[in-house]
C-alpha cells in the first residue's frame, strides 16, 4: 500500500505537470491569433478610417481653396497613400473564419472611395470645379461612408473575435485551476495515508519509518512549492504559459521541440507587452492623488537595478548621477511608469551604436523637478520629433513589437500631473528624454487643453 501511495503521488505530480503544459500550449495558439490577427487587424483599420476622414476633409478643401491646392494637394496624396497601407496591412493578415467578406467589401468600398477622389481631383485640376463639387457630393461622400461602415464592421468584428479568444483563454486557466487543485488534493489524502501507514510500522521498522518520514517531508515542500506556483500563475493566464514553456524547453532535449517552445515565449512577451502598454494608456488619465510623494533618489536606484539584466544582455551600461535629495507631486507607480517608459525605450532603440550607455539624471528647475534619461543611440531625424508623443506612433526601422504607446504614457501622465515632458536628439549623437513633476509642496490647477511638448533637433 505505500508503493502504491507513493506511485499515486508521484503519478498526480506528473499529471499536473502535463497539465500545466497542455494549458501553456492552448493559451499560447489562442494569444498568437490576438497578437497576429485580432490586434493587428484593429489597428490597421483605425489608420484607415482616420485617413478617409482625413482624405475627404482635404479633398473638399482642395476643391474651394484654389490659392492653397499645391500644398492641399500634396497632403490628400498622402492621405489616400495611408488609406491604402492600412487596407493592403489588413488584407494581408491571416482572416479569422468567417472574415473573409468583410476584408472582400473593404477591398472593393477602398478601391470605390480611391477611384471617387481622384475623380473629383482630376475635375478640379482641368478647371471644372462645380463638376467637382458635384463629384465630390454624389461619388467621394458615398463611398467615404461606404467604406467607413464596411471598416466599422471588420473592427467590431476583430473586437468581438478578441473578447472571445480572451474569453477562451479565462476558460482554460479556470478548468486548469480546478484540475490542478484537485490533483493537489488527491496528494494531500494520499500523503496522510502515507503518514498513517508509516505510524502503524513505526515500532518495528523506526529505521524504515525515519527514512520514509523525511523523504515524505521533502517530496510535501516540493509539491508544496508547486501548488504555489501553479496558485500564482494562473493568475494571469499568460505569464503561466510563458512560464510553463521555459520549463519546457529547459528539459526539452530534441531541437524542434526547443524551437517551438521558444516561438510560443516570443509570442507571449509581445502580447504581454502589447496588453501591459495598452492598459497603461487607459490608466494614465486617472486624476492624480493630490498627497502623494515619491522621492525619485530610491524610485532610481530600485528601477536601474532591474533593468540591469536586460541591459547587461545587450551591451549596455546604464549609468545615474548624483540625484537630489527632493521629492516630486505624485505617486511611486506613475513615477516608475515615467522613468521605466523612457530607460526601456533607451535599451530598446540603441541600435548598434558603438558608444552604449544610459545615463539618467534629476536636476531642480524651480517648483519643478525635471527627470532626465539620456542614450548614446542613433538619435530622431527632425521629421519624426514632432509625433514621437502621440499614441500608436513608430519611427521607421524600428521593431514591430508594441503599439506605441510608451511615450504617449509619459505624455499623458505628466500632464495629468500638472508636468510635462520634451527631447532633445540630434541623428548620431543620440537623444535626451525628460518630464518635469511639480516639486512636492507646490500648488497647481489642472489646465484645459494637452501641453505641447518640448522638442529639439
Amino acid at each position: 500500500m505505500l508503493s502504491l501511495a507513493f506511485v499515486a503521488v508521484v503519478g498526480s505530480f506528473l499529471v499536473t505537470n502535463l497539465i500545466v503544459q497542455r494549458s501553456s500550449a492552448a493559451v499560447g495558439t489562442l494569444s498568437e491569433d490576438i497578437i497576429y490577427n485580432s490586434a493587428p487587424s484593429i489597428e490597421h483599420l483605425t489608420l484607415v478610417r482616420r485617413s478617409v476622414l482625413e482624405a475627404e476633409l482635404l479633398l473638399s478643401r482642395f476643391i474651394h481653396e484654389p490659392s492653397r491646392r499645391p500644398e492641399l494637394g500634396a497632403s490628400l496624396e498622402a492621405a489616400l497613400a495611408r488609406v491604402k497601407e492600412g487596407a493592403n496591412a489588413y488584407l494581408t493578415l491571416s482572416s479569422f473564419a468567417g472574415e473573409q467578406a468583410v476584408r472582400m467589401d473593404v477591398h472593393e468600398s477602398w478601391l470605390r472611395f480611391d477611384n471617387a477622389v481622384k475623380h473629383a481631383r482630376a475635375a478640379v485640376e482641368s478647371n471644372a470645379s462645380a463638376e467637382a463639387s458635384s463629384l465630390f457630393v454624389q461619388e467621394v461622400e458615398p463611398a467615404g461612408r461606404h467604406i467607413l461602415e464596411d471598416v466599422t464592421r471588420g473592427i467590431e468584428y476583430n473586437a468581438v473575435r478578441g473578447r472571445e479568444l480572451a474569453a477562451s483563454i479565462r476558460e482554460t486557466r479556470r478548468d486548469n485551476m480546478w484540475l490542478a487543485n484537485g490533483l493537489n488534493a488527491v496528494c494531500g489524502l494520499l500523503a496522510v495515508v502515507v503518514a498513517w501507514l508509516l505510524h502503524r510500522e513505526a515500532r518495528t521498522r523506526r529505521a524504515l519509518f525515519d527514512a520514509h518520514s523525511k523523504f515524505l517531508e521533502e517530496r510535501a515542500a516540493e509539491l508544496e512549492q508547486f501548488a504555489g506556483r501553479v496558485a500564482h500563475d494562473i493568475r494571469n493566464p499568460l505569464s503561466a504559459a510563458r512560464m510553463a514553456a521555459e520549463l519546457a524547453m529547459r528539459k526539452s532535449t530534441e531541437a524542434p521541440a526547443r524551437e517551438s517552445v521558444t516561438r510560443i515565449i516570443r509570442s507571449l512577451s509581445r502580447a504581454d507587452a502589447i496588453t501591459g502598454a495598452l492598459l497603461d494608456f487607459a490608466r494614465s488619465g486617472a486624476r492624480p492623488d493630490p498627497g502623494a510623494r515619491t522621492e525619485p533618489r530610491a524610485v532610481i536606484a530600485d528601477m536601474l537595478g532591474g533593468f540591469a539584466g536586460e541591459a547587461e544582455q545587450v551591451g549596455i551600461s546604464l549609468q545615474c548621477e548624483p540625484v537630489p535629495p527632493v521629492l516630486v507631486s505624485c505617486s511611486t507607480g506613475v513615477y516608475l511608469s515615467l522613468l521605466g517608459n523612457l530607460v526601456r525605450n533607451a535599451i530598446k532603440y540603441m541600435g548598434d551604436a558603438e558608444m552604449r550607455r544610459v545615463t539618467v539624471r534629476v536636476k531642480e528647475e524651480g517648483n519643478f523637478i525635471r527627470t532626465e534619461v539620456s542614450d548614446t543611440g542613433p538619435g530622431i531625424a527632425s521629421a519624426n520629433l514632432a509625433s514621437l508623443f502621440e499614441p500608436y506612433f513608430r519611427g521607421q526601422g524600428v521593431s514591430a513589437e508594441g503599439l506605441g504607446l510608451g511615450l504617449a504614457t509619459v505624455k499623458k501622465l505628466a500632464e495629468g500631473h500638472g508636468g510635462r515632458v520634451g527631447v532633445t536628439s540630434e541623428r548620431g549623437q543620440g537623444s535626451t528624454f525628460w518630464f518635469e513633476l511639480r516639486r512636492a509642496g507646490s500648488s497647481w490647477e489642472p489646465t484645459l487643453g494637452a501641453r505641447q511638448p518640448e522638442l529639439h533637433h
